[in-house]
């Protein structure tokens, strides 16, 4: 760990913000933690409430609370400057990725056809925001982003904006692997370990039972050491059934694998993970962390390229036909169509710079839609 205890910048007090906040706040290792939020009364209750729970629990933690908009960059070198954090995670996204769900379901299931990807420019567009403020500032330590970073992180990655990795996804789809392996060979969790290639798309299948059509990935699992995925059927294993409530509750599961993560990459020690974009890349991947640093760990049987192409090719189950070298995104014609026809909502492509503009567009006309559907979103976030 670094000396004496590291101090998280935490950006974003949203829904999965304030429950990774609730949680750093108990982990006795760390020295200080400070979240920020462009709203200083609702981020600084956040603040409060995660404070005082943890001396409830009997801690004494340091928990601070900063307001920034990530998108000033003078605002976000300021803060750097004063903060001196040894590590930056962003949870902060335009909206909430679970609000379609608080439809009505045939509104609902219209919508769904067109893939979590057309909703890129609600994550793009912060995340953005941050590495170009970043990229200004003095700060040259790792950075973790939560807002779909199996894509955001790779459009950034194109345009030399690049995070350390993200959070959560594939390391969730290890997880269960590991929990329903250990089930099936009456095995201790300790004894199971996965070696996974996937995409955030993939996810939809593995929780939901939506398995018509899955994307690739890549598989191996061992017991003890010795590998045991010719032996088992590693796609039923996979594909099982596992409901997990809808929404918000779901940021415990994420925040379970960030904290993981949070603690590796500021150890003094390599660990072996998952994470998704590592430098950029699209999809998840197996990784090496450890001081301050995510690479991508070596494969046995699959090369990296052949990796990366497994992810490429799953974009697609995402809505999202290409991610060209400028950045630009080109999203599949039907799920365009889809977001026409729903929201009227036409974007065919959408260019990093764009993405702010396209978001509140976004925005506008989904609560529009809610509203004709007798949804108020106000009472909802």
């Amino acid at each position: 760990m670094a000396d004496p205890k590291p101090t998280i910048l935490l950006i974003g007090l949203g829904h999965l913000g304030g429950v990774l906040l609730e949680f750093l706040a108990r982990e006795e290792w760390i020295g200080r933690v400070v979240g920020c939020s462009r709203g200083r009364t609702r981020g600084e209750a956040r603040c409060n409430l995660a404070r005082l729970g943890a001396i409830a629990q009997g801690l004494a933690p340091t928990v601070e609370y900063r307001q920034v908009d990530i998108s000033r960059q003078s605002e976000v070198a300021e803060l750097l400057d004063s903060v001196q954090p040894d590590l930056v995670i962003s949870t902060a996204t335009m909206q909430t990725w679970w609000l379609p769900a608080l439809l009505p379901p045939e509104a609902r299931t219209r919508l769904e056809q067109a893939s979590f990807g057309m909703w890129l420019p609600l994550h793009l567009a912060p995340t953005l925001a941050l590495m170009q403020s970043l990229a200004t500032s003095s700060y040259a330590g790792p950075v973790l982003t939560a807002p779909f970073p199996d894509v955001v992180n790779c459009v950034l990655g194109k345009i030399g904006l690049t995070p350390t990795c993200g959070i959560g996804n594939i390391d969730e789809l290890v997880a269960k692997v590991r929990w329903m392996t250990a089930r099936r060979l009456g095995a201790p969790l300790e004894n199971i370990e996965a070696v996974m290639v996937g995409h955030h798309a993939l996810e939809s299948a593995v929780f939901s039972g939506r398995t018509s059509e899955v994307p690739p990935y890549f598989l191996t699992i061992t017991h003890e050491g010795v590998d045991v995925s010719e032996s088992l059927p590693v796609d039923e294993i996979l594909l099982a059934p596992a409901p997990l409530p809808a929404g918000p509750d779901t940021a415990f599961f994420t925040t379970g694998s960030a904290l993981r993560l949070i603690r590796a990459i500021l150890a003094e020690q390599d660990s072996l993970l998952h994470a998704p974009a590592p430098s950029g890349l699209p999809g998840g991947y197996p990784v090496v962390v450890g001081r301050r640093r995510v690479d991508n760990a070596p494969i046995a049987g699959l090369e990296l390229v052949e990796a990366v192409d497994i992810n490429e090719r799953s974009h697609r189950f995402d809505g999202i036909e290409a991610v060209r070298d400028d950045g630009t995104v080109v999203f599949v014609a039907e799920s365009v169509d889809v977001m026409c026809t729903e929201l009227g909502y036409d974007c065919p492509q959408l260019a990093p710079a764009d993405a702010a503009d396209r978001g509140l567009e976004l925005i506008n006309r989904f609560r529009e839609y809610a509203g004709r559907h007798g949804v108020d979103l106000n009472r909802a976030v």
